[in-house]
């Protein structure tokens, strides 16, 4: 029998054998075989004065990975680590002839969320001043993007977390790990209009979810937001709208019709939307973070001579120019100036909807 025909049928009966225990995939018995009978045998770049990996090429009908990635302990040569993953080669090589490593692939990159990422991930995960590992797998994350296997850094070797795995698993890029708040953060989608953002803490070396906010783009042109935040040890649900994000550059265009922001930094925004049969103006006043304080979607009264706008959501009466906004209460008025060169749009833009009486 060829060595080639031999390493297959070895590999295959090791693949139906091996069980994952204390989460390392372990095919020591086979792996010298396929070294040997394979050439393509690759290099990663280097990531640890402790430890190397390389990647060593496979084929097998009968499996969906076509590598296997090797950690090896460099001072006694030991694998820790050997786990099958379904890669791009060739794209991996293009990437690292870009990054002039020669042949080595590159490693410790993660360009979240649609970005670049490596095959490995070297990094302290879980907030104990020792560095994990995550090793890619395929593309199991949403849109097909990367998706890894991690393990957490436990005396001298690697145990592979299932929690940490699932971190890794179905979402847009690998993880964020911010290590000031020591805060793990995921995001998900589902086409453009719907986003999900989630953020963990690490207990007992495990991530535990403490918030979660879903955001989804709603017939006004804004966020509808659901925020979940856990408080004494329950998750509490909020319901609220928020200004969607905009950069305030020559180059972007207005996202409403009106829009200025007062003194205090909050802003007002005058925008449109289907109600009813027809489209119909809207008023949206938000605090500094973009969340809805007021949303009025009654009748307005449009001044042209003086081009002023106004409404009453009784018992207050709202007068909108370009000086700011005049808020007449019952005992007493508050002027909300706008700032300076703060106002984009125009009123004029208002007179066409519905809602709109024009005087």
């Amino acid at each position: 029998m060829s060595s080639n025909i031999l390493s297959k049928v070895l590999f295959k009966r090791a693949v139906r054998a091996t069980t994952i225990a204390s989460g390392l995939l372990v095919f020591a018995s086979i792996l010298p075989a396929l070294a040997q009978a394979s050439n393509q045998h690759y290099q990663v770049q280097e990531f640890s004065d402790d430890y190397s990996a390389s990647i060593t090429a496979i084929e097998d009908e009968d499996s969906e990975s076509n590598s296997i990635i090797n950690v090896i302990n460099a001072k006694t040569g030991q694998t820790l680590i050997s786990q099958p993953a379904s890669l791009d080669i060739e794209y991996e090589l293009d990437n690292s002839k870009a990054r002039q490593l020669g042949e080595k692939i590159s490693a410790n990159i993660a360009n979240r969320h649609y970005g670049e990422h490596s095959v490995l991930i070297y990094d302290d995960f879980n907030f104990d001043d020792q560095k994990d590992l995550a090793l890619r797998d395929g593309r199991n994350g949403c849109y097909g993007g990367p998706s890894y296997q991690v393990y957490l850094k436990e005396d001298n070797t690697f145990v592979h977390s299932d929690g940490f795995t699932e971190l890794a698993q179905g979402y847009c890029g690998f993880f964020d790990i911010d290590k000031d708040s020591e805060i793990l953060s995921t995001m998900s989608k589902s086409g453009a209009a719907w986003h999900q953002f989630k953020e963990f803490k690490v207990i007992n070396d495990e991530p535990v979810v403490v918030r979660i906010i879903e955001e989804e783009w709603n017939n006004r042109s804004l966020l509808s937001i659901t925020e979940s935040k856990k408080i004494n040890g329950k998750m509490k649900v909020e319901n609220y709208e928020m200004l969607p994000p905009y950069a305030e550059q020559a180059e972007n265009p207005l996202p409403y019709i009106y829009m200025l922001i007062v003194d205090n930094n909050k802003k007002m925004v005058l925008d449109s939307q289907y109600k009813d049969g027809s489209e119909q103006l809207y008023y949206a006043f938000a605090d500094e973070e973009g969340r809805i304080e007021l949303l009025y979607e009654g009748q307005f009264d449009y001044d042209k001579t003086k081009k002023t706008l106004s409404f009453t959501n009784r018992p207050v009466l709202y007068k909108i120019n370009n000086q700011g906004i005049t808020v007449k209460l019952p005992n007493k008025t508050v002027q909300l100036k706008a700032q300076p060169k703060s106002v984009f749009g125009s009123l004029d833009g208002v007179a066409q909807f519905k809602n709109v009486r024009v005087k």
